[in-house]
């Protein structure tokens, strides 16, 4: 899974360090593997020190000299003319959470040079052997990194030290505000006994099919100040209004309390504290309401989301989601993952599979055209 990261500042005498964690996971790594060298798989973007990151994993090598040998490496993308001092180190999570440190820096000096490029990566293209991965570090075929990062920023010099300072966009918290207040409200959502005040604007702008229902031709001419919802779980629906005023995902809450911590993107979904199981749950119940409301970022988060979290017990029944809510992306990768010659085994065993056989029997065409392919 993709865990989110986890950022914090420390000062020195020289600038302030910003540290932060970043956790990831390669499934199917052995399909993966098939498509050779100069083929990495990517992490997702996460923030540390105001600069974007990523991880890159490549699982048959970077380069012809790293063949045999896992590659990894570490990418920045930053704006033209920064400087900054930075460590970082990459380690394996093993089979019962046992660390393996396999890239690693100490603290180094870079200025902007005159190339175009904003894109730098760091790492080692023989960072450990494909033979000790394979025979000891995966988990269902799937390989677990983390990369923790320091990046500490170097003063500007006062020529291009900025004299007014400009605070961030504001204009997400803003909106997010709006529904909080509920000022200004001119619509109300009733999903059971439960009712949500929103504003029509705000819903049309960013749903295609609320747009249809308050401006559309067929829209009721009365003004559709309230609106029922129906075959729909309150819970499902909150987090609806809530990506569509803060285009993220909602936090995770738990059994009897929300989590007061904001989630704002994929791994952090998977970081609270109830089970895997009922966060997959919870996820698979807003892809379906995404998919309703032609929420097309929700459903592609929640798409990673369950990808993130796949393993051999529910490798069938993710598969089977993604086909019934039109979810491609996460289709083709249940379908490679499936077909993985170290998952297949344990994914026929399972339920899971037995019930998509009754089913979708497409679904499992699919699988059997995929195995054939990879032969």
């Amino acid at each position: 899974m993709a865990a989110g990261t986890m950022a914090m500042g420390t000062h020195t005498k020289e600038q302030e360090v910003f540290s932060g964690t970043h956790q990831f996971t390669i499934a199917g790594f052995s399909l993966e593997k098939t498509k050779g060298i100069r083929n990495p798989v990517r992490s997702g973007a996460f923030e540390v020190g105001g600069y974007s990151w990523k991880i890159l994993c490549y699982p048959a090598g970077k380069e012809e000299r790293g063949r045999g040998y896992v590659s990894a490496y570490l990418e920045v993308v930053r704006p033209a003319g920064d400087k900054f001092k930075l460590k970082f180190c990459i380690t394996i999570i093993g089979p019962g959470g046992k660390r393996q440190p396999i890239v690693y820096s100490w603290w180094n000096r870079w200025a902007e040079s005159a190339s175009d490029a904003n894109e730098l990566s760091w790492g080692s293209y023989h960072a450990i052997s494909l033979r000790s991965v394979e025979s000891g570090c995966l988990v269902d075929d799937r390989l677990t990194l983390s990369c923790t990062v320091h990046v500490q920023k170097l003063e500007a010099s006062t020529a291009s030290r900025s004299i007014v300072k400009v605070p961030p966009p504001g204009i997400s918290q803003d909106v997010a505000r709006l529904l909080e207040s509920e000022l200004g409200s001119d619509v109300t959502f009733q999903v059971d006994s439960n009712h949500y005040h929103a504003h029509k604007a705000v819903v049309a702008t960013r749903s295609p099919v609320f747009a249809a229902q308050f401006f559309g031709p067929l829209a009721d001419g009365s003004g559709g100040r309230c609106v029922r919802i129906h075959d729909m779980a309150p819970a499902a629906f909150e987090a609806v209004l809530h990506f569509i005023y803060t285009d993220t995902l909602p936090p995770p809450v738990n059994d009897d309390e929300s989590v007061s911590a904001s989630c704002t993107e994929v791994g952090e979904i998977m970081a609270a504290g109830h089970s895997a199981e009922r966060r997959r749950d919870m996820v698979c119940d807003w892809l379906a309401a995404a998919d309703r409301y032609g929420l097309e970022r929700m459903r592609l988060l929640c798409e990673s989301v369950l990808w993130e979290t796949i393993h051999v017990a529910n490798a069938a029944a993710t598969l089977e989601i993604a086909d019934r809510h039109h979810c491609q992306q996460l289709k083709s990768f249940c379908i490679d993952y499936i077909a993985s010659p170290k998952v297949l085994p344990g994914v026929l065993a399972t339920d899971g599979y037995k019930e998509l056989k009754l089913n979708c029997p497409l679904l499992v065409a699919d699988i059997l055209e995929k195995l054939g392919s990879v032969c």
